[in-house]
Formats: C-alpha cells, structure tokens, sequence
C-alpha cells in the first residue's frame, strides 16, 4: 500500500474535506482507505492506495490540492487585500469569483508541478515556501484593482474577463457542471452560502451557459447580465 499525508492548518477542515469529497469515488473504485486526524489546529488527511493505483491516486489528489491553494488560497488573499469599495456584499462575492477564474488554470498548473511526486504535503508549507512567483502575481493584481468600484464598472469588468472563452457550463437544478458534465464544487472553497449558481459558473471558466431548472432570483440576474445572449436555456426554464 502506498500511503499519502495531506496536511493544512491555513483553511482548516474546508481544504481537506474538498479534497476528500472530490476523490471519494475514485478511493470507491481503487479500494483507497481515508482517516482524518485533527491535532490542535492542523488537520491532515491520510490515505492508503494500493500500489497498483498509486500514481493514478496521487495525480488526482494532486490536482486537487492545486485547486485548494488555486482557488481557496487565492480566495483568502483577495478577501483579505482587495477592498473594492462600492460593491454590496454579493457584487464583492462576484468579483473574487471572477478574478480567481481568470488565471485559474495557470494557477493550478504552477501550484501542481511544485506538489506532483510529494506522498507527504503540508499545504500551508507549500503555498508558504514553493509559490513565490505565484504570490508576487496575486499581489500584482491586488495593485492593479480600483479601491472603489461602480456596479456598472462590475459588469463591464466581467463580461471582459469572460468574453472570449468558449466552454460550455451546465446548470441543472442549481448544480453546475463542467463541458465534460462533471460536477464542479469549487463554492466549497470560497466564504459565505450566497449565489452558489452564479459563482460556481463563472469558476468554470466557461463563456456559455446552459440552464436546466429554475434558478434563485440573484443568480438568473447577474446570469443574465453577464452572459447576456450566451445563456441557453430548456423548455423546463421558460420563465428565464
């Protein structure tokens, strides 16, 4: 059996419980064994792969740490630095959304190519001493952002950011899904229950959506305002 240690103390429980519940089909199929130990204030999650799964296993939980520190790393530090004044709380939640997106994928590749090979991770330890050059650019786009910001000049700031992509996210009953149809759970990451729809789309990287079933009121409205004429829709969701 080949055993692999995650452990964090920055994000608690959130980070490791997003791991866990991303690969918990795949422990399923390979037979994969998962303890939780909380000790003082660091957790870690200890898994036991047999051998013959090991590099499979390890590559997705890899992937999977990257989006914890790509997405609810980024999270934290723009929570913490970015001030945006102007913006509601929901216009806040937004632009955090869609400028963790916007290098997503660049982000998760650097952060994975400084994890892949390690059978013990500290994720704290990581983003703390492996991802300089990862911080100096989310500190760069810290000073790039106005203090104040308009709700107009929120529009106009994620439409651009979104405007020439061209993934397709599916909404079915207010769960969100990737151009492959997986399940995307990255809100798990991010503060506070509200927008869940509208947040989740806009980590996905996608430029359409498609809506299957009726949506809370703010996620259809800003939907609606950022994605405009790429929003399609079934029978079933009319009312949008």
């Amino acid at each position: 059996m080949t055993k692999i240690c995650i452990s964090d103390e920055y994000l608690g429980a959130k980070g490791l419980q997003y791991i866990k519940n991303c690969i918990s089909e795949l422990a399923v199929k390979t037979g994969a064994t998962a303890v939780s130990v909380c000790q003082d204030r660091r957790r870690a999650l200890i898994y036991d792969c047999p051998d013959y799964y090991a590099d499979i296993f390890h590559a997705e939980i890899a992937d999977r740490i990257a989006e914890v520190i790509a997405v609810g790393y980024k999270y934290e530090y723009f929570k913490r630095e970015i001030k945006a004044a102007g913006l509601n709380r929901s216009e806040r939640e937004i632009l955090l959304a869609s400028l963790i997106a916007a290098d997503l994928t660049e982000d998760k590749k650097y952060a994975f190519d400084r994890i892949k090979g390690e059978t013990q991770v500290a994720i704290d330890g990581i983003y703390n001493f492996r991802l300089k050059a990862l911080k100096k650019k989310w500190k760069d786009v810290v000073e790039y952002i106005p203090q104040c910001f308009l709700g107009s000049q929120l529009k106009d700031f994620v439409v651009y950011l979104i405007e020439n992509r061209n993934k397709r996210a599916y909404v079915d009953d207010q769960k969100v899904y990737d151009n492959y149809y997986r399940r995307l759970k990255r809100c798990a990451l991010l503060g506070g229950e509200d927008m869940p729809v509208i947040r989740e789309v806009l980590l996905s990287g996608c430029g359409e959506v498609e809506i299957r079933g009726a949506l809370p009121k703010e996620d259809e409205r800003y939907l609606k305002e950022f994605y405009g004429d790429r929003v399609f829709f079934t029978q079933k969701n009319a009312s949008f």
